[in-house]
């Protein structure tokens, strides 16, 4: 598409802006991102601005050599853009007090603003934990800025911000699938994204898991291998341990599984803090109910945590996101002590996974324990800087021990997650068994000390 020439405007500081429009087809498109780009180094951003108006028809990119502390200052200005892309140099201060990260955390307090995507130089492991703990919707470093990554980007945070989100604050037609009207844009990854739409022919609202379809053949993508899969798996457990499934179907542009979608959300959003022991050990039992299901078909999870497990009004619990999930068949017929690439959460991973080694049924139950503590206590049992610290403490450091109140636990707890799968329960029954006792035990007691407290 050919392009205009730049337009030059004076910014509020006197700086020159240099505004870039394409002319497309739909010259005035609600849909198009509003880029503005915060670079000090000039050729730096003139490569920035290449990247972002060749990797969006109809883009409006604004390209400035301020910084964001000064953007800060206009707020109507700033919220007139969809995307910062914002240069920052940790090599003179690589605190988490650096002016541009102070400036990030006040830019992320308030939703409507539009997303940060850091592009740094001298940085480290720590300055990129830091950038995203104040907001950064994305670190990357500018030896590895190319086209692809920054594109990449702006192209996950618009999704983010609501699926390409229209001006007016909706996302309807966004993806355009017929007989559903998308609502939002719940997450992105790669080249999935997953919404909530309005289903005419359910009247209900439902959740859409999209494949955005690249060039060439979907037999090559791997993602759409995976698609499949899921969708099959889900599709042949056909119980309520699972998200109900609606539609399944591949169009010109997507791939994508219409499925159940929970109001309440994900168990995460309940462990800001603890659990009562009654309703932990009440979830702990229903997550192992729904283990015992996909088991009994023959799936393992391989990747339970909080936000897998979605919560109905009528208390029960479906897991879902199955996507690195395995057949035991195919666990069982690799060879003895062969090695896997790991994959998983490392809050939530087994011993096993941590080594990259085969697994069995039992490394739910391990990851059923990591919940079990983090619903008792509000804190995970292992914890560290970096993923390889969390797995080497998955591997060799000692149990999680309860605090003194909640002892009746500790011999379930050792059992779910003992670091050796042949000392965890066999089976997701034998978990039932023992954590319906236990939960009748603390229920029993509860109602002694009610007794009591009566008496006295």
């Amino acid at each position: 598409m050919p392009v205009r020439p730049a337009d030059r405007e004076p910014n509020h500081s006197g700086n020159t802006v240099y505004l870039l429009r394409f002319r497309v087809v739909e010259p005035s498109s609600d849909t198009a991102p509003r880029i503005l780009i915060l670079e000090g180094d000039s050729k730096f951003r003139s490569t920035l601005l290449r990247f972002a108006v060749k990797g969006w028809q109809g883009a409006a990119v604004q390209s400035m050599a301020g910084d964001l502390e000064e953007v800060l200052r206009d707020a109507d200005r700033l919220r007139s853009f969809d995307v910062l892309l914002v240069g920052c140099d940790f090599s003179k201060d690589g605190s988490s007090d650096n002016a541009t990260l102070r400036a990030l955390r006040a830019i992320a307090a308030d939703p409507a603003n539009p997303a940060v995507i850091l592009l740094t130089r001298k940085g480290s492991e720590y300055t990129a934990v830091q950038s995203i703990k104040s907001g950064a919707f994305d670190y990357i470093p500018k030896e590895v800025a190319g086209r692809e990554q920054v594109v990449g980007a702006i192209q996950r945070a618009m999704l983010r911000k609501g699926g390409l989100a229209r001006r007016d604050g909706n996302v309807r037609g966004v993806l355009r699938l017929f007989g559903y009207d998308m609502r939002r844009c719940l997450a992105t990854h790669d080249n999935v994204s997953v919404h909530v739409a309005f289903s005419a022919e359910r009247s209900k609202e439902v959740v859409l898991k999209v494949l955005h379809r690249g060039r060439g053949s979907l037999s090559r993508d791997d993602n759409f291998d995976r698609f499949v899969d899921e969708f099959k798996m889900l599709y042949d457990l056909n119980d309520p341990a699972v998200a109900e499934i609606y539609d399944f179907r591949v169009t010109s542009h997507y791939c994508y599984i219409a499925m159940e979608y929970f109001p309440l959300g994900h168990l995460g959003t309940r462990l800001d803090s603890k659990l009562a022991p009654r309703e932990a050990l009440y979830f702990a039992r229903e997550i192992a109910r729904a283990l015992s299901i996909i088991h009994m078909a023959g799936v393992m999870h391989r990747d339970l945590k909080p936000a897998n497990i979605m919560l109905r009004d009528d208390r029960s619990i479906a897991l879902i996101d199955f996507g690195i999930s395995q057949t035991t068949h195919t666990a069982r017929v690799e060879p003895e002590g062969s090695t896997r690439e790991i994959a998983g959460t490392p809050y939530y991973m087994s011993p096993e996974q941590a080594a990259g080694l085969s697994s069995d049924e039992r490394t739910d139950l391990y990851s059923l324990g990591v919940i079990l503590y983090q619903m008792l206590t509000g804190d995970k049992p292992y914890v560290g800087t970096t993923a390889d610290e969390i797995l080497d403490q998955h591997r060799y450091a000692a149990l999680p021990i309860l605090p003194s109140e909640l002892a009746i636990c500790q011999p379930l707890l050792n059992k779910l997650l003992a670091k050796e799968p042949s000392q965890r329960f066999g089976s997701a029954r034998e978990a039932i068994e023992a954590l319906q006792q236990v939960l009748g035990e603390v229920i029993e007691a509860a109602q002694n000390d009610a007794v009591s407290a009566l008496a006295s």
